[in-house]
């Protein structure tokens, strides 16, 4: 069990690793989005004060030509920055999506481990409840596998052949009811349902 485990770490670290990567870039694409936030704030500093100064007295020709010049220029360079912004953070969204998807991609040479059910508040180790056949119907299962059973959460030594003895059931019918690949990917802390005939789930 304990040898599985540590191929499951060491099969995990590259994808923990790249997570922590990702989890970087999204920061660094967040200061981007603020940097831009930033510029149109000031954009529309430099709009409104061009639009005070326009409803303002009345200038001569020559000065009003300069300050058009000065204001053409001034919205012409944050129209630039803010462009320039935006196409860093296209540039930063693409390598972005590039990784995640090069991540997802990845073919990873650890065992599958299956999500672990959320437990109900209050649930102990070895609590259990009846309950039919998780996400499963007749077809698919042998006709001798009862469809009734209990819920157990898995501790650390626990093994298929155990539960098994443990629950009046037999280990093959645990291993079909929670659609392990075999006996050794039972992984512990996961909820597994265990099929009992109902006597014995009683």
């Amino acid at each position: 069990m304990r040898f599985s485990l540590a191929l499951l770490w060491v099969g995990l670290t590259p994808l923990l690793a790249q997570n922590t990567q990702l989890a970087g870039m999204q920061q660094d694409l967040a200061e981007l989005r603020t940097e831009v936030e930033k510029l149109k704030l000031e954009n529309a500093d430099l709009r409104e004060a061009v639009a005070r100064q326009k409803a303002g007295q009345a200038q001569s020709a020559s000065s009003a030509e300069t300050n058009a010049k000065l204001r053409a220029e001034t919205l012409n360079e944050v129209d630039r920055r803010l462009k320039q912004q935006t196409a860093d953070i296209d540039r930063a969204l693409a390598e972005l999506t590039r990784q995640v998807n090069a991540a997802l991609g990845k073919p990873s040479g650890a065992a599958p481990v299956r999500p672990a059910p959320t437990a109900a508040p209050n649930a102990g180790t070895t609590a259990a409840a009846t309950n039919a056949v998780p996400d499963a119907t007749e077809d698919g299962f042998p006709a001798e596998m009862p469809r009734t059973g209990t819920k157990v959460r898995v501790k650390s030594g626990d093994t298929v052949t155990k539960l098994a003895r443990l629950h009046n059931s037999k280990a093959d019918w645990i291993i079909i009811a929670n659609k392990l690949s075999s006996a050794a990917a039972l992984r512990a802390d996961v909820e597994i349902f265990i099929p009992q005939a109902e006597a014995a789930a009683r």
